[in-house]
């Protein structure tokens, strides 16, 4: 159940047309009350200042509605919503239903940003008609400070002009923009048009999904390369230490790689996605990188867990033709979709004294045999 906050008045849904020039920043808030005032004074000081901040305060047991409607009181710009605890997405489509603005931004509630962020990327979306703007972003240590640079981001500047119909290559533009959804701005038109929200089930890892589904309908895109938002890791239970410490869930990957290609299949975008190298990316990036890599997943795993995701990559790859014409695959790589695309994996005494042989060699030949020898073990 949603209300909306300082106020009390009912939230009443977002008109039909927007306020030109105003930006929704949507700030979905749970348990964060020791970090609010530094988020929320970086966006009043904002030197763009036709804002509306919808402050999400997602059933937090904190301080955090206190603080929110402390700010409230000061900035009329600052709404407050109350709902119950839904998670993440959840918080956002709430604010992305109560958003008038011309334009939509995500800021998470322990980060901050530059004062100049939202005046940079809203010239730099008017400039190109851009229906998606972002820019950089630097990574720093909750703990000290530290600005940690393998995670900091500054992209190359540039302009798609559709990328519905571009190659799939590292410098391309969609991809320099990153999949997170905080360094954007969208155009509240462009996305109301495809009644676009994040998914609620994905509880981490809702950013990449919602980025992949909304990249088949963008045309205009536009990048900057100003480090302009800035965001807060290593913080104690925040779901990114989690997976800097332990590493990616291997299940919530294929979650994402499923529901991704269930959508593109669904609006008939696969075989462009094929042919793009799209698809190829997504398997690589969410699959195969576990898979291939020295990281060599499923010699981690028990035997119950090899053999459920083994069953999910089977289900998958019988959906999807690996063929002559599916780009930005090498040999390797549609050796090993073969390989988990088969069942079961039967070996006989010559082919499995090959494969413990060939096992012992270095790189993914190697990986590719001892893989061989604990599917067929699965058998």
């Amino acid at each position: 159940m949603v209300s909306a906050g300082i106020s009390h008045e009912k939230l009443n849904p977002a008109p039909d047309s927007s306020m030109d020039g105003t930006v929704s920043i949507i700030l979905p808030c749970y348990n964060v009350a020791p970090y609010l005032d530094k988020c929320l004074e970086s966006l009043v000081r904002q030197t763009w200042e036709d804002l509306e901040i919808i402050c999400v305060n997602d059933g937090s047991t904190d301080d955090t509605p206190v603080v929110l409607r402390g700010w409230a009181q000061k900035d009329a710009r600052i709404r407050v919503i109350d709902r119950e605890n839904g998670g993440l997405s959840a918080a956002r489509n709430t604010g992305i239903d109560a958003a008038t603005g011309e334009y939509i931004g995500f800021v998470d509630p322990d980060d901050y940003v530059d004062i100049s962020m939202y005046a940079r990327l809203v010239a730099e979306a008017r400039r190109h008609e851009a229906q998606v703007t972002a820019c950089g972003y630097v990574s720093f240590s909750d703990g000290d400070g530290k600005v940690l640079e393998e995670w900091s981001h500054a992209p190359f500047c540039g302009v798609e002009e559709d990328a519905r119909a571009s190659l799939f290559h590292e410098d391309a533009v969609w991809k320099r923009m990153d999949v997170v959804a905080w360094n954007k701005l969208y155009k509240r038109e462009f996305l109301e048009s495809l009644g676009f929200r994040f998914e609620p089930s994905f509880r981490g890892g809702e950013d990449d999904v919602f980025w992949l589904m909304t990249l088949p309908h963008a045309s205009r895109l536009a990048v900057i390369p100003d480090q302009l938002y800035f965001y807060r890791r290593k913080r104690a239970g925040s779901l990114s230490d989690v997976w800097d410490r332990d590493g990616w869930f291997y299940s919530m990957n294929m979650d994402r790689l499923e529901y991704v290609t269930a959508y593109w299949e669904k609006i008939g975008w696969l075989e462009s996605a094929v042919r793009q190298g799209w698809l190829a990316h997504i398997m690589k990036r969410y699959l195969l990188a576990h898979v291939t890599s020295a990281e060599e997943i499923f010699r981690r795993l028990d035997e119950e867990e090899r053999r459920g995701l083994a069953a999910r990559y089977r289900k998958w790859l019988k959906g999807v033709e690996i063929g002559p014409g599916f780009a930005g695959l090498n040999k390797w790589d549609r050796a090993f979709c073969r390989l988990l695309g088969a069942e079961p994996v039967k070996l006989g005494p010559g082919a499995r004294l090959h494969s413990t042989l060939m096992s012992a060699c270095s790189g993914r030949k190697g990986r590719y045999h001892r893989l061989k020898l604990l599917l067929s073990g699965l058998s």
